[in-house]
């Protein structure tokens, strides 16, 4: 992922992958050619489930990192390094899009 200040959302194709509440856990599944990828699905903790749902909205990796270390109580630091490193996962695999500066 690249500056904490890019502003981020769900890809803008949202056919690509399949968000699921399953016993208390989200799963991200990626489609491709109508069919679930299971090999790349993703499995939620808490933490992540919170991240996944802030970029429902644009937002930035700051704002993210902000609300994540108000609402598990870890520091800012750890906060922006765990956003950050979760983004990037998302990105590489096409989930999460940039929003250009004028949206």
């Amino acid at each position: 992922m690249s500056a904490s200040g890019q502003v981020v959302q769900y890809s803008d194709d949202t056919r690509s992958f399949v968000t699921r509440q399953i016993a208390g856990e989200t799963l991200i599944m990626p489609v491709a050619g109508r069919v679930v990828d299971l090999e790349s699905i993703f499995v939620l903790n808490e933490v992540a489930s919170r991240i996944w749902q802030l970029v429902g909205s644009p937002t930035t990796a700051d704002r993210i990192a902000e609300v994540v270390a108000r609402e598990f109580d870890v520091s800012a630091e750890r906060a922006a390094g765990d956003v950050a490193e979760f983004l990037g996962a998302l990105d590489a695999r096409g989930l999460i899009g940039h929003v250009p500066e004028s949206a």
